[in-house]
């Protein structure tokens, strides 16, 4: 049987599982299902196209690099310190992460980058879920107050990994000028 600690463990490895993934597939996919997304979603792909279009393999690596060693931080020192709800709601933001890529696969009705690790990885979420839930790990009060702390902190981190990955493009240009 897996113990807490081992399961707070295993989120950075799940988290980077699936990003790899979202590394991997996620230019080309943009230019595959470009014209495609622009004519289903034309308001939503503006927006989308505009910050992501230009985005380089290199820089959203960056952005998933400091996304991955914040997450790799907030694990450490939840172990170190026995201390589990900033974790906690690192953890619901993620899993709430996963839903979002979920119901955009149902909407968009193809294969989106993400998809099958974002399964895979909701299998993990929803027994980590299940053994804080039947261990009476949290009081139901914290588990709702750090979702909603950890999914701003998870919004927040990733505004800024983006406009860090922009801003590693933006000097990469520079360079090569």
């Amino acid at each position: 049987m897996i113990d807490f600690k081992t399961i707070v463990w295993l989120l950075p490895i799940v988290f980077m599982l699936h990003d790899f993934e979202e590394i991997i597939f996620f230019k080309s996919w943009i230019t595959k299902n470009k014209e495609n997304l622009s004519k289903k979603f034309p308001k939503l792909s503006k927006r989308f196209f505009a910050r992501f279009e230009n985005l380089s393999v290199q820089g959203f690596t960056l952005a998933v690099a400091e996304e991955f060693i914040l997450l790799s931080v907030i694990t450490f020192l939840s172990i170190i310190f026995e201390s589990y709800l900033l974790w906690l709601g690192i953890f619901m933001g993620f899993f709430i992460h996963l839903l979002v890529h979920l119901i955009q696969w149902i909407v968009f009705r193809k294969y989106i980058p993400a998809i099958y690790t974002s399964i895979i990885s909701l299998i993990y979420c929803a027994y980590s879920l299940d053994f804080i839930l039947s261990n009476n790990l949290f009081e139901i009060k914290d588990i709702i107050i750090w979702t909603f702390i950890g999914f701003g902190i998870v919004i927040v981190n990733l505004l800024f990994a983006h406009k860090l990955a922009e801003l590693f493009d933006k000097k990469q240009k520079e360079n090569e000028a």
